[in-house]
Formats: C-alpha cells, sequence, structure tokens
C-alpha cells in the first residue's frame, strides 16, 4: 500500500475554526496518528489544552489590537507632521519675505 491510502483523514468533531480544524488534522496525518492508534485524553489533559488555546487566542488578539492602535498612532503622527510641515512652510516663507525685503530696503 502507498503512504497516502495509509493516511486517513483525521476529523476533528470541535466547534473551532477551520483553519485550526486545518492544521491539527495536517499535524496528525503527518505522523499517522488515527483513531485507532490514538490514547484518550483524560478531563483535566483536555482542559489544559482548551486553557492554552484561549491564552494563545488571547495573546493573538492582544496583538493584533496593538498593532492595529500602532498604526492608527504612527497615521496620526503623521497628519500631525504633515500639518507643523505646512505651518512651517508658511512661516518660513513669510520670514523669507521679510528677510528679502530688509535686504532690498
Amino acid at each position: 500500500m502507498s503512504e497516502d491510502n495509509k493516511k486517513q483523514d483525521y476529523n476533528i468533531d470541535t466547534n473551532v475554526d477551520p483553519l485550526t480544524s486545518l492544521l491539527v488534522s495536517d499535524v496528525l496525518n503527518k505522523y499517522n496518528i488515527t483513531s485507532e492508534n490514538r490514547r484518550p485524553l483524560d478531563d483535566e489533559q483536555k482542559r489544559n489544552i482548551l486553557k492554552l488555546v484561549e491564552d494563545l487566542q488571547k495573546k493573538a488578539n492582544d496583538f493584533v489590537e496593538s498593532q492595529k492602535e500602532k498604526k492608527r498612532q504612527e497615521e496620526n503622527q503623521a497628519v500631525q507632521q504633515s500639518e507643523e510641515n505646512k505651518r512651517g512652510k508658511r512661516t518660513n516663507t513669510l520670514r523669507n519675505r521679510i528677510h528679502q525685503r530688509r535686504e532690498s530696503e
């Protein structure tokens, strides 16, 4: 038999997003883990895995939010700098005009 025939699609029967399901299925298939040769998890191990997943989700969400906030702050700084540059150009041109008038007199 070929290696592909030995591997089964390992379907995860939980309410998780499709990407997580796909990743776990791929890992299980990679190591030829099937429903016949897997060992059952006790309740404490299941709780620990769920805690780990929840913690990772929280950290991922916090990271995404921090990146969004950082991007907003950078955009605000860019807007403020452009406004200051516009003000600075006006002041510089006015100063230049005053200097030119004084030099011409």
